[in-house]
């Protein structure tokens, strides 16, 4: 396994699923919103009162990690959410909603490593090949703006970190040779100098199959050597309505084996 992939897979492992809103948008947590679901609470039919998710990760460097969120309506596009790991509290999240069940407006009280807790406000606009995140302070005032620009292909080309008021920008930088299935990474820092250059693989064209419901069940790692694929194999349980309530992710590697990675379990609770 070669040393990027390695890296990939333990950012996979320790923070693709930590879905804490307050995290700086960076090119390879955006590339994994591309794979990986992160909205739980999405649901395709009918309207749910409460969702539960139990979250299980594999990996072969640590012991598996354990999740547990509960997701409670409010209201259509409001919602209440407790974070368990490893049945301790770690988040009280509110969440609002816009039509297409993208997060608009984020609060949350949060715990981190050294034990504190820690609220944090978040606010979003989306445009056409555009997002904006705002971190706010409880007037109201954004101190923390980060702006990710996609291509047509919606692959983030690039993304800036800004401190409001000092105007000072951290950038990021993507170029992508779709051809070679290649990208370069540009990190800049705030005086605007190059401090790290990353190349890696690239494919575009990551899915392999899908199911009649239109679920994935089998793609690469978009971020993978094609001479050295790792595909993901998914697998679904859906309830009565439609809606996925189990999924089960094992990695084939390219000597063939079959490694489990991810396990999520989902109990709905609809409305009447």
């Amino acid at each position: 396994m070669n040393k990027l992939l390695l890296i990939l897979l333990l950012f996979i492992t320790v923070f693709g699923y930590s879905q804490h809103q307050e995290s700086e948008p960076t090119f390879y947590n955006e590339i994994l919103k591309r794979v990986a679901l992160e909205d739980f609470y999405n649901i395709k039919y009918g309207k749910p009162s409460k969702v539960v998710v139990h979250d299980t990760t594999y990996t072969k460097y640590s012991e598996p990690s354990f999740k547990k969120t509960i997701y409670s309506f409010e209201t259509e596009r409001k919602l209440l959410v407790k974070k368990y790991k490893s049945d301790e509290l770690v988040a009280d999240e509110i969440l609002e909603l816009d039509s297409n069940n993208r997060i608009l407006n984020y609060e949350g009280n949060s715990k981190f490593g050294g034990g504190e807790w820690y609220v944090t406000k978040v606010r979003y606009k989306y445009e056409l090949g555009l997002k904006i995140k705002e971190k706010i302070n409880d007037s109201g005032q954004t101190y923390m703006r980060y702006i990710v620009k996609y291509d047509s292909l919606k692959m983030p080309i690039k993304i800036e970190h800004i401190i409001v008021g000092a105007e000072s920008m951290q950038l990021q930088a993507i170029d992508y040779d779709y051809a070679n299935r290649k990208f370069i990474l540009m990190d800049f820092n705030f005086n605007g100098q190059l401090v790290n250059e990353t190349k890696g693989n690239f494919n575009s064209d990551f899915i392999i199959e899908k199911n009649e419901r239109g679920d994935v069940t089998k793609m690469y790692w978009i971020l993978g050597d094609m001479n050295e694929p790792y595909i993901h194999l998914m697998e679904y349980t859906y309830d009565e309505k439609g809606n996925w309530i189990k999924i089960i992710k094992n990695i084939l590697g390219p000597d063939g084996t079959i490694e489990p990675f991810h396990r999520t379990y989902r109990n709905i609770e609809y409305k009447n």
